[in-house]
């Protein structure tokens, strides 16, 4: 379906048209230098042309014919002027037609072109502008523009160029300037416009044409590049890092930014003119690498990384790294080599600080544990002989509590500088923590040069006194272990020379020993105690029960629960070896309470197969006790086996109750309001054991089998024993006698009236089976 314009429209398109063609009329009419030829002036011509013509034809015939009439010469004449006037009409209809020509090639012109072209009066007002001239300046219509004042639209610098090219052209000179100014609507448009002067006939000035291309666009991306390049510029000129694109053979550079000046030191042009200076830089312990790595990316056509130091000509060193990415051809060949430069020397400090903080003990400025490990994982690396020393200061913590920790502190750096000082300049010094050092020996591995050196250490410390600590003496002891003959890696070469130390300790401190097979053993402690938590998932341990019996009829009264483990790898193991070890760790509470579940759950299996009178005593440890958790897991594990409190004996030794007396017997208070009874083992070998009659009030008492060797030789152990028993007996306890080996020990407790017995002679150690079989 067709819809026709508005008539209101069409009307001013129509008019607009018209208007169009009247500015080109006016444009080609001063261009041309001509007039339009009108109506009057045509007449005029042809008549003058007929006149013209009859009296010239009249004055050639009388000169040449006189004898021709005079009528016949008139009327000569007069078609001379007829043919005259036909040729001059002729000659105005060909000159309208050319104008008519000019007239639509103007206009054609005007409609390609993409300028706004304004026709401007002498006073610099538009008397028109063209249509596509009206939409650049966001007018409705070119009428909306007439009269306006063109200088109007340009303000400041651009008003003033503005009025410089008009009254150039004005004064004849076509001129020319590039400013901004804004359209109708108040957008700002950048434009280059030329201004040419109309002249008439005679040269006179009568309009100025000026033609103005829009570049606001150009103008626009110019500045965006601009701007982008001085970015670049700023960037160059401050960053440390340079781009480069090389040739494939690393022969030459295509281009490479202005950045290599504060990369390399070297200017642009330089680099241009000598591609291979910045590699002169590089220092010669990476100049191999670095020149691998290029060969590498030739070679595989594949990215390359490398990070080099150079060498300024000011002697400085910087830390560089350079990545590069092949360009390749269609067929896989390297076209060129793209990359980038970074100076990454404050990366490198800021990496080299961290290093030094995190291997650096802050209080003495010797390398920390962290360290010493890496060394000595170093050096083993390197399978060259060194030597260990473990130095621990001795009273180290008497000294601390008494004289404060910021004297200590001043002790320990003290301590730092004298062994530094006493030892060779390639000694490792470090401290571990504490007044723990350790010190790496590679020039001295024999046994005597060792010895001279922690003699001459241990000298120099008892030489050292403490400032502002009355005079303090500083001893301290020193454990030596020797790669590889005490270990092959640092836990098996500090575990030695640890050993070592504490054997120094325990022979009178200040002074010095070598790993040996007490070494060896505490590393297997240490092996197992890496082992034990295992030991729980897996099932290593297990217990055996040892019978306790009434010394007369030897009946079965009750059974000790007695713990074993055994190893994957080791076998069985005594609980002599692991017991002590479980107790210094920790991990006796969980394997405690372990033991309690099992002896527990066993006694309920004897129950059920009719024992019902059966009791069963457990150990519990120092650790246990001085924790309320006792109670509650004691507690827990009777109702969960439905097991009577009064059939479980807690066995707590001396030291057990010597660790926290008041904790331990708040521990048995408790206990006790369980209905659990609570038996003394090792009766007798302590210094306060009839005050824990007293103060603990036990169900029990256990003679310790040190008594029971030597009963049946010696009346006063026998005297000892009668008395022990006789004064439970009026405390209301009862006594178990351990250690029973031999029927002549057996007769001896019969008549002292001991309750019971327990020994090999009665029973060994067994599995639960062997218990059932022995009660049958």
């Amino acid at each position: 379906m067709t819809t026709s314009l508005p008539l209101k429209w069409r009307r001013n398109a129509a008019k607009a048209s018209r208007q169009d063609q009247h500015f080109l009329a006016l444009v080609l009419d001063a261009w041309s230098s001509r007039h339009s030829v009108g109506p009057v002036s045509f007449a005029i011509s042809i008549a003058t042309g007929i006149g013209a013509g009859a009296a010239g034809v009249a004055l050639q015939m009388a000169s040449r014919w006189p004898a021709v009439p005079l009528a016949v010469q008139v009327g000569i004449g007069a078609t001379a002027g007829v043919l005259a006037m036909i040729a001059t009409r002729q000659r105005f209809a060909s000159q309208k037609a050319r104008h008519a020509a000019a007239m639509a090639l103007a206009s054609s012109f005007l409609e390609a072109s993409r300028d706004c072209v304004k026709l401007l009066d002498l006073q610099g007002h538009m008397l028109r502008i063209n249509d596509y001239g009206a939409t650049l300046m966001e007018a409705s219509s070119p009428v909306e523009l007439e009269g306006a004042d063109w200088l109007g639209f340009w303000k400041g610098d651009d008003h003033d160029a503005a009025m410089a090219a008009f009254k150039c052209a004005l004064g004849g000179t076509a001129a020319s300037f590039r400013g901004s100014c804004t359209t109708t609507a108040g957008q700002p448009k950048w434009w280059d416009s030329q201004l040419i002067p109309i002249k008439d006939h005679n040269g006179k000035v009568i309009a100025v044409v000026c033609a103005s291309l829009d570049i606001s666009n150009q103008t626009r991306l110019h500045a965006e590049l601009r701007t982008k390049s001085e970015l670049m510029s700023e960037m160059e000129a401050h960053v440390q890092l340079a781009f480069f694109s090389y040739s494939a053979n690393f022969e030459y550079f295509h281009y490479i930014t202005a950045g290599s000046s504060n990369v390399f030191g070297i200017d642009r042009e330089e680099l241009l003119r000598n591609p291979n200076g910045w590699l002169d830089l590089v220092v010669p312990e990476d100049r191999v690498a670095l020149q691998a790595e290029m060969g590498r990316m030739m070679a595989e056509s594949s990215e390359g990384r490398a990070q080099y130091r150079i060498r300024k000509a000011d002697g400085t060193v910087h830390w560089l790294r350079g990545t590069g990415y092949p360009v390749l051809d269609d067929n896989g060949n390297v076209l060129r080599i793209v990359g980038i430069v970074e100076d990454v020397t404050a990366e490198q400090e800021r990496i080299a600080e961290l290093d030094r903080l995190a291997y650096t003990d802050s209080l003495t400025g010797l390398a920390n544990r962290a360290a010493l490990l890496r060394e000595i994982e170093s050096r083993c690396a390197a399978r060259k002989p060194f030597g260990l020393m473990f130095v621990d200061l001795d009273r180290f913590k008497v000294l601390n509590d008494t004289l404060g920790h910021l004297a200590a502190d001043h002790l320990l750096r003290d301590v730092g500088g004298v062994i530094r000082g006493s030892l060779p300049d390639d000694a490792y010094v470090a401290r571990l923590g504490g007044d723990e050092f350790a010190v790496l020996i590679g020039g001295v591995v024999d046994k005597a040069g060792l010895e001279a050196l922690a003699q001459a250490l241990l000298g120099s410390l008892s030489a050292n006194r403490l400032q502002g600590g009355a005079g303090a003496f500083i001893t301290a002891s020193i454990g030596i272990s020797v790669y590889p003959e005490h270990g092959s890696d640092h836990d098996a070469l500090l575990s030695s020379a640890d050993v070592a130390m504490y054997t120094a300790k325990k022979m009178g401190r200040n002074g010095y020993q070598f790993a040996g097979e007490e070494a060896a053993r505490t590393i297997g402690d240490f092996e197992l105690e890496r082992d034990v938590p295992e030991a729980l998932t897996t099932n290593q341990f297990f217990l055996h029960f040892q019978t306790i019996h009434e010394p007369h009829s030897l009946a079965v009264h009750s059974a000790e629960a007695l713990i074993r483990w055994r190893h994957p790898a080791r076998g069985l193991i005594s609980p002599s070896d692991f017991i002590p070890l479980l107790e210094e760790t920790g991990f006796v509470s969980d394997v405690g309470v372990w033991v309690l579940d099992h002896a527990l759950r066993q006694l309920a299996a004897w129950r059920q197969a009719s024992a019902m009178n059966l009791g069963i005593s457990v150990n519990v440890s120092a650790r246990q006790l001085g924790s309320e958790q006792i109670v509650r897991d004691v507690g827990r594990a009777l109702k969960q086996y439905g097991i009577p409190p009064g059939k479980l004996e807690i066995e707590l030794t001396e030291t057990a109750l010597m660790k926290n007396p008041q904790q331990a017997q708040k521990s048995i208070v408790e206990l006790k309001r369980l209905g659990v009874r609570i038996a003394i083992d090792d009766f007798g070998t302590g210094y306060s054991s009839l005050m824990y009659l007293a103060d603990f009030a036990p169900h029990t008492v256990k003679i310790d089998r040190h008594f029971t060797s030597k009963i049946e030789h010696d009346p006063t152990t026998q005297t000892i024993v009668e008395g022990i028993i006789g004064l439970a007996h009026k405390l209301g306890i009862k006594v178990i006698a351990e250690g029973v080996e031999n029927a002549a020990q057996l007769d001896i407790l019969r008549r002292v009236n001991c309750d019971y017995v327990q020994g090999f002679l009665l029973s060994e150690p067994q599995a639960p089976e062997g218990l059932m079989k022995q009660r049958a």
